[in-house]
C-alpha cells in the first residue's frame, strides 16, 4: 500500500523534510543516454550555457565586425604573415574581402562565382602565401602583395591539371597537394614549390565503395612532426586511404584503407585535434588514430559520442546543406561544430569543452562559417563577417539560456517525494529576471514560474554572509527560493532559464527541498 506524503493531520515538522545540494550540470549536455540513466551532474539540455569545469556560463554575444558585403560570407581565410601578423579575408560568391579591420570590408575585385573555398598557409622559402581553391573558378594565391588568379601561364602558374578543377588543398611533407572535381586522383607539385607541373596519382584501385576524393589532410601520428606523419585521403563513400612518405614519385607506403561509419559531411569535414585527424560524418567526428586500429571504425569512439543521437539527427536532417565544419577556439577551450540547419539563416551549434568533454547547443548565431583571427572567434553570415563569443548581446538581443539537469531520484528510488523548493545558484552582474522549474517522472513541460531579484550590495568573496557574498569585486551570489506547481512524483529534474542582454550570468549549484513519503 501507498503511504501517503503527509497524512491527515500531521504537522509539517514532522515530516521527513530533506534540503540537497547539487552542482550545475557541468558534465554537459546528454544526447546519448536515456533519461532515466544520466549522471546527475547531466544536462538533459544545455543551450547557450557553456559547461567550464566549475559552472555553466552564458555564452558570449555577437556584433559586427566587417561589413558591407555583397552576398553571404561562406568562407573566412586567415593569412598568416611572415613577420608574424595576420589578416582575414571573406570571399562570397562576388569577391574577395579584406575584413582584417573593423568596419567596411574591402573588396580585392577577384573573379569569384562560388564563395565555397578551401585554404591553406604555404611557404616556399621565400614567401609565405594564402592559397584558396574551390573548384569552379581560378584558384586565388596572395603573397601579402599580389593576388594571382593562377592558371597554366604567369607566375606562379600550375601546368598539368585544369585549374579550375582544383577543389581541395592540403600540404604534407612541404609539398601541395591538389583534389580534384569528382576524381578518385590526387595531384601533388614539387616540394618546397607554389607552382609548377602537378602530377597525378591514382587511388581509384583501392576505394572499393567508389565515389570520390573529398579531402586529404596530414596526420601527424606522434604528435608534431617526423617519421611517423601521414596523409589521408578521403572519399566520399567514408573510406579514409593512409599514406607515409614524403615523395609520391618515390616513397609513398600505404599504410591502409579504412572504412569510417558514415560519409564524410562536405569538404570542410576535418580538424587536427589534440593530435589526431578527426574526421567529421554521417555517424559522428571520429579520431583516425582509432581507425587505424580495426578495419571498420567503433562508434562509441566518436568526440561526439555522448550528443550521438542529436547529432546523427542532425546529419540526416540536414546531411547535405553546405556549412558543416569543426573550430577549435582555445581561447574559451571550445570544439564548435557547426550545424547547418538551412543554408542561409537558423544555423546552430554543438559546441564541447575540451579540458572535460562536456557538450551544450548554441542557438542564434547564424554563422555560414567560422575562423579563429588573432585569437578571436569570427563567423561570416550575410553581408558581414561577425566577431563572436563576445560582449553579452546578440546584435543588441537577448541572449536566452536553458538548462535542464538530469533526472534525479535523490537515493530513493521507490519512494515518492514532495519537491516543494527549488534554488538555483547563480553569479551575476545585476538586475535580472529568471524562470525556473521541475520536471517529475520524466516528463518535458515547458517553465513556468518568475522570480526576480536584485544583486546590488554584496560583499567579497570571504568575508560575506553565505548565499549573499560575491565571488570578485563584480559578480555578486544569488540564491532565490522558488515553488514548483508540479512537484509530487519519484524523480525531478530542475529546469532554468535565463534572458539577458546586458549581464555576465553563471550557473553554479542547484538547491532542492523535499518531502519523502511512502513505499510503493
Amino acid at each position: 500500500m501507498r503511504r501517503p506524503i503527509r497524512n491527515k493531520g500531521q504537522t509539517a515538522q514532522s515530516q521527513n523534510v530533506t534540503v540537497k545540494s547539487l552542482s550545475a550540470p557541468i558534465r554537459g549536455w546528454n544526447a546519448r543516454d536515456s533519461i532515466a540513466n544520466m549522471n546527475v551532474n547531466d544536462a538533459v539540455y544545455l543551450r547557450n550555457f557553456f559547461p567550464t569545469t566549475v559552472d555553466c556560463e552564458l555564452r558570449g554575444g555577437n556584433s559586427d565586425h566587417a561589413t558591407t558585403i555583397t552576398g553571404t560570407v561562406e568562407t573566412l581565410a586567415v593569412y598568416n604573415k611572415s613577420d608574424g601578423n595576420s589578416e582575414l579575408y571573406a570571399i562570397s560568391d562576388t569577391d574577395v574581402y579584406d575584413a582584417s579591420s573593423p568596419g567596411a570590408a574591402v573588396a580585392q575585385t577577384l573573379t569569384v562565382t562560388d564563395g565555397k573555398y578551401q585554404y591553406i598557409n604555404f611557404s616556399d622559402g621565400t614567401s609565405n602565401w594564402l592559397c584558396m581553391v574551390n573548384g569552379v573558378d581560378t584558384p586565388k594565391f596572395w603573397n601579402g602583395a599580389t593576388w594571382t588568379e593562377v592558371i597554366g601561364t604567369g607566375s606562379p602558374a600550375i601546368t598539368g591539371i585544369t585549374t579550375t578543377d582544383i577543389v581541395n588543398i592540403t600540404e604534407f611533407q612541404s609539398r601541395i597537394y591538389f583534389i580534384e572535381n569528382d576524381s578518385l586522383s590526387f595531384w601533388y607539385l614539387p616540394a618546397d614549390a607554389v607552382g609548377g607541373l602537378a602530377v597525378e596519382f591514382q587511388l581509384g584501385s583501392y576505394a572499393s565503395k567508389g565515389g570520390y576524393l573529398m579531402w586529404a589532410d596530414s596526420w601527424t601520428f606522434d604528435g608534431g612532426n617526423g617519421p611517423d606523419d601521414y596523409i589521408c585521403f578521403m572519399t566520399s563513400e567514408g573510406q579514409a586511404i593512409v599514406y607515409s612518405g614524403n615523395d609520391p614519385s618515390s616513397n609513398f607506403v600505404l599504410i591502409g584503407v579504412f572504412d569510417l561509419v558514415g560519409r564524410p559531411l562536405g569538404r570542410r569535414s576535418h580538424i587536427k585535434y589534440e593530435g589526431d585527424l578527426i574526421a567529421l560524418t554521417e555517424a559522428g567526428a571520429f579520431p583516425l588514430s582509432s581507425a587505424l586500429k580495426s578495419s571498420i571504425t567503433n562508434d562509441t569512439v566518436a568526440v561526439t559520442d555522448k550528443i550521438n543521437q542529436a547529432f546523427t539527427a542532425a546529419a540526416r536532417n540536414y546531411g547535405t546543406n553546405f556549412g558543416w565544419e569543426m573550430i577549435i577556439y582555445p581561447l574559451r577551450n571550445a570544439l564548435i561544430f557547426n550545424i547547418p540547419t538551412s543554408e542561409v539563416t537558423g544555423q546552430e551549434q554543438y559546441v564541447m569543452n575540451t579540458i572535460t568533454k562536456a557538450w551544450c547547443q548554441f542557438n542564434s548565431w547564424d554563422a555560414q562559417c567560422f575562423a579563429v583571427f588573432n585569437g578571436e572567434l569570427y563567423f561570416g553570415k550575410s553581408t558581414k563577417v561577425q566577431k563572436s563569443w563576445t560582449g553579452r548581446s546578440d546584435d543588441g538581443n537577448h541572449i536566452v539560456g536553458e538548462g535542464k539537469t538530469a533526472f534525479n531520484y535523490f537515493d530513493e528510488m521507490s519512494q515518492e517525494k514532495r519537491f516543494n523548493l527549488f534554488r538555483p545558484m547563480l553569479q551575476t552582474n545585476g538586475d535580472m529576471t529568471f524562470l525556473t522549474g521541475f520536471d517529475i517522472d520524466f516528463d518535458d513541460n515547458p517553465i513556468t514560474g518568475v522570480s526576480s531579484f536584485s544583486t546590488t550590495g554584496g560583499s567579497n568573496w570571504g568575508v560575506g554572509v553565505w548565499g549573499g557574498a560575491t565571488w570578485s569585486s563584480t559578480l555578486s551570489i544569488v540564491r532565490k527560493w522558488t515553488s514548483p506547481s508540479d512537484n509530487v512524483g519519484y524523480a525531478a529534474a530542475g529546469k532554468l532559464k535565463v534572458n539577458t542582454n546586458s549581464l555576465e550570468v553563471h550557473w553554479v549549484a542547484n538547491d532542492y527541498v523535499y518531502e519523502i513519503g511512502g513505499v510503493l
